[in-house]
C-alpha cells in the first residue's frame, strides 16, 4: 500500500470522485480515502491501481506518488520538501520537470512559474547527477495549489482527454443529437462498477455510446433499442471501433426477452426530449415501467447506471420498483435539462 493523489476533472463536483471510487472497488482493490479536496483525492492502495484507473478513468487527469501535503504557504512548503528523501524517487541518471497547477484561483499571492522554478532548484541540489528536462522528462514532479492546500507528489499516469474527444457523438458513422459525450458514457459504465468480461446491458442504445465504452474496457455488451434504425447505428459504431457485441435486437425496454439474473450491469440513457423515440408515453412512465422489468435480469448484487432529466425523480422510481438508490450525480446540460445520474443496485 502506498499514498497516491489523483488530480480529477473539474466539470462536475461529484462524478470525478464517485467514478475514481467505483474503479477501485470493481477491481477489488483495498483502498483508505485520506483526504478529499477541490479536484483532488488522495488514498492509500496498491500502486498497481493506478495502472486500472490509467484504462478505465474518464475524469481522472492525472494518478501520482504522493510525497507531501501542507498549507499553501510557501515557507511551509520548502520546509517539506528538504525532508523528502528524494534519492529514492528520482536517481542521478535521470530527468526531471516540476509542473505546478493552480485549481479554481487557488492561492492567488503564490507565484506559480516562480514556485517551479524553487522546487526545481531544490530537487537539483539534492539529488547529483540529476538533469531538468522542460520537453521530455523522465520524471514529473507535480505541485497542486487547491483551497488552502498544496500537493507535491510524482506523476505516474495521466489520462488525456483526447481520445474522448475523438469518440465524440459526430466523429462516429452514425450520428444522432441525444447521443451521450463519450466521457460520461465512460464514466457511467464506471459508476456500474462491471469487471472485465462482464455483461453490460443497454436497453436504450441509441448511438451505441455506453456499449462502445464498456467494450473498451473488456467487458461483454449487449443492446437493444426501440428505433431499427438506432440499432442499425449503433452496429455500425461499434464495428468502427473493432467491438463485437454479445447481441443487438430491435426490442421494447419494456419487455425485455431475457432471463432472469442475467445481466452483470445495466447502463443506459432513456430517450427523452423532441428529438427522441418514447413510443408515446410520457418520460417517466417509460422509466418506471422499464424499471419494473430491469430490476430482476440483473444479478443480484448487480448496478445500475440510469440517466433521466432531473424532474423525473429517477432515484425515487427506482426504489418503488425494487432497486436500492445508492447515488445521484447531477450534470447541467442546457437551460431545459440537467440530468440526474442515479446509481443503483439490486439487493
Amino acid at each position: 500500500m502506498v499514498k497516491l493523489f489523483l488530480l480529477l476533472s473539474g466539470e462536475n463536483p461529484t462524478l470525478p470522485f464517485s467514478e475514481a471510487i467505483s474503479i477501485l472497488e470493481a477491481e477489488g482493490y483495498h483502498y483508505q480515502i485520506l483526504e478529499r479536496m477541490s479536484q483532488v483525492l488522495t488514498i492509500e492502495a496498491a500502486l498497481e491501481c493506478v495502472n486500472s484507473l490509467g484504462l478505465r478513468a474518464s475524469m481522472t487527469r492525472i494518478c501520482g506518488l504522493h510525497l507531501f501535503s501542507c498549507e499553501a504557504d510557501p515557507d511551509q512548503i520548502f520546509s517539506r520538501i528538504k525532508k523528502v528523501d528524494l534519492g529514492q524517487i528520482i536517481g542521478e541518471e535521470d530527468s526531471f520537470v516540476v509542473r505546478v497547477k493552480r485549481l479554481r484561483g487557488s492561492a492567488m499571492e503564490i507565484g506559480r512559474w516562480d514556485l517551479e522554478q524553487k522546487l526545481g532548484a531544490t530537487v537539483f541540489r539534492k539529488v547529483k547527477g540529476v538533469r531538468v528536462d522542460l520537453e521530455n522528462p523522465n520524471k514529473t514532479f507535480i505541485g497542486i495549489l487547491t483551497g488552502k492546500s498544496f500537493i507535491l507528489g510524482l506523476k505516474l499516469a495521466e489520462i488525456k482527454s483526447k481520445p474522448f474527444t475523438e469518440r465524440g457523438p459526430r466523429k462516429k458513422v452514425f450520428f444522432h443529437p441525444t447521443a451521450m459525450p463519450a466521457k460520461l458514457a465512460r464514466c457511467m459504465v464506471n459508476l456500474s462498477q462491471p469487471k472485465k468480461g462482464d455483461l453490460i446491458l443497454d436497453p436504450f442504445c441509441g448511438t451505441g455510446a455506453f456499449l462502445i465504452e464498456a467494450g473498451l474496457i473488456g467487458c461483454r455488451t449487449i443492446g437493444f433499442d426501440a428505433d431499427r434504425r438506432m440499432v442499425e447505428g449503433s452496429v455500425q459504431n461499434l464495428s468502427f471501433y473493432g467491438l463485437d457485441p454479445e447481441g443487438m435486437a430491435v426490442a421494447d425496454a419494456r419487455s425485455l426477452p431475457f432471463a432472469d439474473s442475467s445481466v452483470d450491469c445495466v447502463v443506459t440513457d432513456p430517450p427523452y426530449g423532441i428529438s427522441a423515440t418514447t413510443l408515446g408515453l410520457r418520460t417517466s412512465d417509460l422509466i418506471d415501467a422499464f424499471l419494473i422489468n430491469i430490476v430482476d435480469k440483473i444479478k443480484k448484487g448487480g448496478k445500475a447506471c440510469i440517466a433521466a432529466p432531473k424532474d423525473v425523480g429517477i432515484g425515487k422510481l427506482a426504489q418503488k420498483s425494487g432497486l436500492v438508490h445508492l447515488e445521484s450525480h447531477f450534470v447541467y446540460v442546457h437551460r431545459r435539462l440537467t440530468r440526474e445520474i442515479a446509481v443503483l443496485k439490486r439487493d
